[in-house]
């Protein structure tokens, strides 16, 4: 039970290649929304005119690319965590604070997941719209982000429901690799492989 700890990071399946094509997805609204705010400064420095409702779109993009980065965040052990003093315990002590650490993560989504869901209840009770230019129904943004809400909900909850199954089974050397945060070999080898991937295209 207390073998060596691969270095592989554990896959899930169809859920962790939707997360990774979110986060994709994320990344390009990132791109999108960075050249509407060049265009936005261009149009006012050299022509006097402002589009109305980029800083607007801005928020609404940040909002959507934050709730599936968590999501992300999960499934790749990418969450901040403070491990100065977690190497220095023993197997079972450090699994037991990961399905700890796991139990919060996924109790936060959940708490997250309900308060999207109660504002976007009183959104479509109102009506609401932006107070804004644009005059956007609320309930598109809320809606996307609730979305991005219950993907997260939906990864940490894989994570939480694959170290149970682990620490039933006995495999600490299992669950210490599914859950503890990424080493700093990983993380060169990881920077490596994209350096190496960007350089062969």
């Amino acid at each position: 039970m207390t073998g060596s700890v691969p270095e592989t990071e554990p896959s899930y399946g169809l859920a962790g290649r939707l997360v990774d094509g979110a986060a994709l997805a994320a990344g390009y609204l990132l791109v999108l929304q960075a050249l509407l705010t060049a265009a936005e400064i261009v149009a006012r420095k050299l022509f006097n005119h402002s589009f109305q409702g980029v800083d607007e779109l801005g928020g609404y993009m940040l909002a959507l690319t934050a709730s599936l980065g968590f999501g992300y965040a999960a499934l790749h052990r990418a969450h901040t965590r403070v491990d100065f003093a977690l190497s220095r315990l023993p197997l079972r002590a450090r699994c037991i604070l990961h399905l700890a650490a796991a139990a919060v993560l996924f109790g936060l989504a959940l708490f997250l997941l309900w308060n999207a869901w109660r504002a976007l209840g009183e959104t479509l009770t109102y009506g609401s719209i932006a107070n804004s230019p644009l005059q956007t129904p609320l309930w598109i943004p809320q809606t996307l982000w609730l979305a991005g809400f219950g993907v997260f909900a939906l990864c940490s909850g894989l994570v939480l429901l694959r170290a149970v199954q682990l620490w039933r089974q006995g495999d600490l050397a299992g669950l210490e690799a599914a859950l503890r945060p990424p080493s700093l070999d990983e993380e060169i080898d990881e920077a490596l492989a994209d350096s190496t991937g960007e350089a062969s295209q």
